[in-house]
Order: C-alpha cells, then sequence, then structure tokens
C-alpha cells in the first residue's frame, strides 16, 4: 500500500512538470516557424527577374511564382509565350522593384543581360573580346558596344561609366565590379538578378553565372554602376 500511494506521487509530479514545460515549448516553436514564413515570403517579393532554365514552360513557371501567366507574357512581349528559351531572363509583372526597373529603362538593361548570357560557355582568354576567347572587361565592353555603347576595354575604365548604384538596389543590367587579383578594381560583370551574375572567370575557364550574394565575390564587391 504505502509503495503504491509513492508510485503515485511519482506520476502525479512527472505529470505536472510535463504540463509546465509544454507551454514554454510551444511558445519557443511558434515564433521561429512564423520567422522562416516571413523570410521566405521576402525572399519570393525581393525577385524581380526569373531565368529560363532547361525544359521551363510559362505557364508552370508562371504557376511556380505564383503570378499570372497572361501578364507575364504581356509584360515581356512574348507574342508566342510557348517559345521561350533557356537563359532568356524574364521579367516579373506587379512587383515594386520591377516598376523601377523600367522606369529606369529596364526594358534596354535586360537586353544587355541577355546578349551576355548568349555568351556562356566562351573560353576565358586574357584580353579576349571575341567568341573564341575573352576576359571579364572583354565580355562587357563586347555586350555594350553590341547595343551601340562605346566601351573600353578595362574593368577599372569601365568603373566610370554610368551611375553609381548601391548594392541593396541592384537591377538586371547593372555592372557589378570586384577586387580579386589585386587592390582596386580588377573583375567586372553583368548582374541578371537573384544574386547572380554573368562574368568571364579565370577560375573557372569560361563565361558562366555565379553568385555574387555570398561567399567569394560578396566579400570582394567593390560596387556597381547603371548604363543609361
Amino acid at each position: 500500500m504505502h509503495s503504491t500511494k509513492l508510485l503515485w506521487r511519482a506520476i502525479t509530479a512527472i505529470a505536472s512538470v510535463a504540463l509546465l514545460v509544454a507551454p514554454v515549448c510551444a511558445a519557443k516553436t511558434h515564433p521561429q516557424s512564423r520567422a522562416k514564413v516571413r523570410t521566405k515570403t521576402v525572399a519570393k517579393a525581393s525577385r524581380n527577374v526569373y531565368i529560363v532554365r532547361k525544359g521551363d514552360a510559362l505557364v508552370r513557371i508562371a504557376r511556380r511564382l505564383h503570378v499570372n501567366a497572361r501578364e507575364l507574357a504581356r509584360v515581356n512581349h512574348l507574342k508566342d509565350p510557348d517559345r521561350i528559351r533557356e537563359g532568356q531572363v524574364l521579367r516579373l509583372p506587379g512587383s515594386r522593384a520591377n516598376r523601377k526597373q523600367v522606369s529606369a529603362g529596364g526594358q534596354h538593361n535586360d537586353k544587355l543581360v541577355r546578349t551576355a548570357l548568349q555568351y556562356r560557355g566562351v573560353p576565358y582568354r586574357y584580353a579576349g573580346m571575341s567568341s573564341r576567347g575573352m576576359d571579364c572587361s572583354g565580355l562587357v565592353a563586347r555586350v555594350l558596344k553590341t547595343h551601340g555603347i562605346k566601351a573600353p576595354h578595362n574593368a577599372a575604365s569601365l568603373y566610370r561609366l554610368g551611375l553609381p548604384v548601391p548594392y541593396g538596389k541592384l537591377l538586371a543590367g547593372d555592372l557589378v565590379f570586384f577586387h580579386t587579383t589585386r587592390r582596386g578594381i580588377s573583375h567586372v560583370g553583368v548582374y541578371v538578378g537573384e544574386g547572380e551574375f554573368v562574368h568571364a572567370s579565370s577560375r573557372g575557364g569560361r563565361v558562366q553565372v555565379d553568385r555574387m550574394d555570398q561567399g567569394y565575390y560578396r566579400q570582394r564587391f567593390v560596387g556597381a554602376r547603371r548604363i543609361k
């Protein structure tokens, strides 16, 4: 009888502790989950362009990004929505960032991105500026000259073109600059949106797309310029 009473008291004590701890755990978990939801929402809202990937279809892109497919086609002047190609840059409708881009000459800057992406896979060649091989400033100078903009074949000189842009206000088509091999400006590329840029990489040995919002390039970012 005595042992039964002790056992019952022990069970009661454990149950009381569980009731006290449970609300605390729930209170800690709930704000974290809400924070994750807010982070995802902010990440989606910050996107102003989408780069078409292999196998993409406009309807699936619209569904994935929660935008209207017809509006997506209209904003990007797509006469045939079924004909989109890998590497094509699509501007997203309805976002404040997108409206800013249009008012700042975004259509022209989108053309810079599309032209730069056409050279993906071209071998890296120091001082090169052709489809047989090019370096970082050679790629950017060639892209600008394709659109009638006189441009020097030198990263530091390219930094004198256009208007300065803060990192937090980058738009597709802006030129982004880095210090890599030496102090000062020694590398340049074209921002394509969503934290990515296209450039002729000596490390990668070719023209490629890399992330600039983290790691190696984020630490070496110097500034950006917007070409009117």
